[in-house]
């Protein structure tokens, strides 16, 4: 109550000092105004002109010859200063993103105003009015650094404490990137100060060339109570703007199989290197918008900047894929020839009617038609099972050796894009200026091997996945000066994306591949008529894949900022408070397997079983069927509340403390059409649970194995009755663990998203105060030894993909597994089904956060150079894992069959699982960086 009481009078501050609703890519400049004997210069005028588009801010400096500009956007900037008795001095500086620039102490000359001392060549600053962890690219690095794939996200790479989780190192995403410890899923990307992540997985939403960047800030620890939303990395990007004068460029970036090296297992193979080609092409113009005498005349009003980029990639897989397709023969049911997944012949396929052994050792179970050991007779053959097998193109490769696969390829996937940017700067009048940008992305990729990581892969490039992924972005910011110490800025930004993903034609479906008749549990169930997902294992390792079972990926995400701060210089004093209010919609289909998973693994617990698994796949005969009820797209929602107020102190000329409270109201993310539902453990009833087939031994044996003719599944009431077990009362063992039909409630715990539970399926944690505190210390007084160091709480907003599996839960959906059994005596309408799996979201869970600090220093080295050293740490709470709730001691206190999947075979298995939250390991890195400056400048333009 006390948080909210609190929450309410900075609700009404902001109100009251006209910020409606913050995140915001503006920075500050400080300096102080010295004569040569290092007294204040008091009351100098210090001008601030941006050099391209020339609007000016002017302040004074006070008492002690300090000035400040508290809230500058990035760019190029000329700072004049002019004192009555001095010279005036004017020098250029760079500001990038979220910048807490300090000049120092700036020396005026004795002499007359009239005459200008120009400072070129800027010594390398060091970071004296903040503790925060950073890492900022100024524009023209950007574009004149070679990187590879042209994506920004790799430029923060070179940031100390974050890595790429990926294979090569590279950062194919900012979901790739774990910073100081934390979480790959936890950064936060803003572009023009508009949060640009997709609410599913946390990947970059809005796509921006490196040519359309002007500048970009990496915040990696310690930063200021403006900064929120995420626990990570914050990721600071602007757009490029026009000048005054104009300017352009056209640029071509190109990666080709002929410039590349051979891979070294392609080498060792003997094989050629895969088709690579990369191709970036572009062109920009950027200047004012002006009629010559009659509007923009001096050309400060109006500028306009156009960026587009085409990227053409034809990007091969890093290795071969290698398959073990059915051969030949195979098809024909005669697996005389067959090798398993060690190379060796294994012709010994199982008759399973025989109950016999069959082995190298002993062959009289095996199949032996015509006398061929392995070739299976052709009226025990599976029709559908045949037509499974040829689904597969023949083999294109001969084993060599011990070889497990017999076709291989390595197609490259067509990636191309078409980017647009254009951004529009206005000065509206000296005090008052706006400017917003427009992004936007076509993109349809051709992916020979899918995406794995949205559920739709395949090894067999015929097989192969079309992508579209558009998306855009809008925003618009305006910043105004109310007074030469009070300055506001207003940004609204919305972004959008799809995703489209599906394979490329009709090769998959149903009616192309002859598999119409399909058993399915769900006939309804089945999406875009495609086929069930077949997967093997056991003796065919690296089996073929086609991953229809949910049939296509389909979403989009639309999210919007509303954003507004105010900043004001009071003494020695800068201070800024500020709203944030972050909005997500995102309709996204589940990735259930509505249109079936067939594992066709060999079992020896498998009455059916061959010992072979394309054997069983041409026999019928499967170690686990599974289907989902239906086909679902949920639609999910949240919004995120925060506001802030902060402040930079600057105590005496040596010591600058840097503190602030942010707020937070982060409400669970939810489905809005009442589809998902959640499992609550004290809410389960043992005595109304669903009554679970049970294994007995007959015939009074006391020990009987899986298969055997005594081994049978049991009703537990008659059970408990206490009649003799016979034959007639009891089912074959291939019913163990499977559902008693009518018998209890499977949805036992279950409760439907807005009855009998909030329609968040979890609590909503309300408003967390999250402190911010750090301190720069000049330890010499001559700012070349800085000791620098912060703290603060961060709280997280937990990756959408776990929530949105709760669609999958009945009432909604039903997972329904058979295990061990045959495809020709699958039915909907009289087949016993196991247990459906659950998902349960922890109903009590609270909000992700991390405790983030660093300690270090920096000093200045010869040649221009600064050694950066600091300790970095960071202590995580509350992070979400999975976990069985149904092992060990649940079994113990819920004797009772729990609504869960579940068999016999020890050890018990079950798939009810809950997403709890976790207190994590602390990282605490120590980073070192060596920054060195050359004092030539650096420039290029056309």
């Amino acid at each position: 109550m006390r948080i909210i009481i609190r929450s309410i009078f900075v609700v009404i501050f902001l109100l009251c000092t006209g910020v409606v609703l913050a995140q915001t890519t503006s920075g500050s400049i400080t300096g102080n105004v010295v004569d040569p004997h290092r007294s204040a210069v008091a009351n100098a005028t210090v001008t601030l002109t941006e050099v391209n588009k020339g609007f000016t801010q002017t302040t004074t400096s006070d008492d002690e010859g300090r000035f400040v500009f508290a809230q500058v956007p990035p760019g190029t900037f000329t700072i004049l200063i002019k004192s009555s008795g001095f010279k005036k001095q004017e020098r250029t500086v760079e500001l990038i993103p979220n910048d807490k620039l300090t000049l120092g102490n700036v020396v005026l000359e004795v002499g007359a105003v009239t005459e200008t001392v120009e400072v070129t060549g800027e010594a390398t600053l060091l970071q004296a009015e903040s503790g925060e962890r950073s890492f900022g690219v100024q524009g023209e690095e950007l574009r004149n650094i070679g990187i590879k794939d042209r994506s920004f996200v790799n430029f923060v790479t070179l940031a100390p404490g974050v890595i790429s989780n990926t294979s090569n190192g590279e950062a194919g995403d900012i979901s790739t990137l774990y910073v100081n410890g934390t979480r790959q899923n936890s950064n936060n990307v803003q572009i023009d100060g508009v949060t640009s992540i997709d609410t599913g997985n946390n990947s970059l939403l809005a796509r921006i060339p490196v040519d359309a960047i002007g500048e970009l800030k990496v915040l990696t620890s310690g930063y200021q109570a403006e900064y929120g939303r995420s626990t990570g990395a914050q990721v600071i990007a602007t757009t490029r703007s026009g000048s005054k004068d104009f300017h352009g460029a056209f640029y071509f970036y190109r990666r080709q199989t002929g410039l590349n090296a051979n891979g070294w297992l392609n080498n060792r193979n003997g094989l050629p290197r895969a088709f690579s080609d990369q191709k970036d092409t572009g062109y920009n113009i950027g200047g004012p918008v002006y009629i010559p005498g009659l509007f923009n005349k001096d050309r400060k009003k109006l500028f306009f900047f156009w960026n587009q980029e085409f990227a053409h990639r034809f990007t091969p897989p890093a290795a071969p894929t290698n398959v073990r397709v059915p051969t030949a023969l195979e098809r024909q049911g005669d697996f005389s020839q067959s090798r398993d997944n060690s190379g060796n012949l294994f012709p010994y396929i199982k008759d399973p009617t025989l109950n016999l052994p069959c082995s190298a050792t002993n062959t009289a179970g095996c199949f032996k038609d015509g006398g061929v050991l392995g070739r299976i007779p052709q009226n025990r053959l599976y029709p559908l099972g045949v037509k499974i097998l040829n689904l597969y193109p023949l083999p294109n490769y001969t084993p060599v050796g011990n070889d497990n696969f017999n076709y291989r390829t390595q197609e490259s996937s067509k990636t191309p894009e078409r980017n647009d940017t254009l951004r529009i700067d206005y000065n509206l009048s000296k005090n008052w200026r706006m400017w917003g940008r427009w992004l936007k992305t076509a993109a349809t990729s051709e992916l020979p091997y899918g995406n794995s990581g949205l559920g739709l892969s395949t090894n067999l490039p015929v097989y192969g996945a079309i992508q579209k992924t558009p998306k855009y972005s809008l925003s618009g910011t305006v910043t105004g000066t109310l007074n030469p110490t009070t300055v506001v800025e207003f940004t609204y930004g919305i972004s959008h994306n799809l995703i489209d993903l599906r394979i490329n034609s009709d090769a998959a479906t149903r009616a192309k591949t002859g598999l119409s008749t399909f058993p399915l549990l769900y006939p309804d169930a089945n999406y875009l008529d495609q086929i069930p997902n077949f997967t093997w294992g056991g003796r065919v390792a690296g089996g073929p894949s086609i991953d229809t079972k949910s049939g296509s990926f389909e979403n989009f995400n639309t999210t919007q900022d509303f954003i507004g701060s105010i900043s004001k210089v009071w003494g020695d004093h800068i201070t800024k408070a500020g709203g944030y209010y972050h909005k997500s919609l995102k309709p996204q289909t589940a990735r259930f397997s509505n249109n079936g998973t067939i594992n066709f693994t060999n079992s020896s617990s498998n009455p059916f079983d061959t010992q072979f698994e394309f054997a069983n796949a041409i026999t019928g005969a499967f170690n686990n069927y599974q289907q989902a009820s239906s086909h679902t797209t949920g639609n999910y929602k949240y919004f995120n509340l925060e506001w802030y107020v902060q402040d930079n102190w600057k105590i005496n000329k040596r010591l600058t403390l840097d503190y602030g409270l942010r707020f937070v109201w982060m409400p669970p993310q939810y489905e809005s059409t009442g589809k998902s539902s959640n499992f609550l453990l004290d809410k389960f009833d043992p005595t109304k649970a669903s009554r679970l087939f049970r294994p007995v031994c007959i015939n009074g044996v006391a020990t009987c194995a899986a298969g055997t003719a005594n081994r049978r599944a049991v009703d537990p009431a008659v059970l408990a009755s206490g009649v003799p077990l016979t034959t007639a009362n009891t089912l074959i063992d291939l019913y163990v663990g499977r559902l008693v039909p009518n018998s209890g409630n499977f949805t036992n715990g279950l409760f439907t998203a807005g009855q009998g539970i909030s329609k968040y399926l979890v609590k909503d944690n309300g408003v967390q105060l999250a402190p911010r505190f750090g301190f720069a210390y000049d330890v010499t007084g001559k700012r070349n030894f800085i000791l620098r160091g912060g703290f603060g709480i961060f709280y997280d907003r937990t990756q959408g993909n776990l929530v949105f599996d709760q669609v999958g839960n009945p009432p909604n959906n039903i997972l329904s597994t058979i295990n061990l059994g045959r495809l020709q005596d699958v039915s909907a309408n009289n087949v016993l089904l196991s247990p459906p799996a659950l998902r349960a979201l922890q109903p009590d869970a609270k909000l992700p956060k991390n405790y983030a600090f660093n300690l270090g220093i920096q000093y200045k080295l010869p040649f221009d150079a600064v050694l950066d050293l600091s300790y970095v740490g960071g202590q995580s709470r509350n992070l979400p894992t999975f976990r069985n709730i149904n092992a060990g001691i649940w079994r113990l206190e819920y004797p009772a069959p729990m609504p869960c999947q579940l068999t016999f075979w020890p050890p018990i298995r079950d798939s009810t699982t809950t997403i709890s939250f976790i207190l994590s390991t602390s990282k605490s890195p120590i980073t070192i960086r060596c920054k060195l400056r050359s004092s030539a400048a650096f420039r290029g333009a056309c």
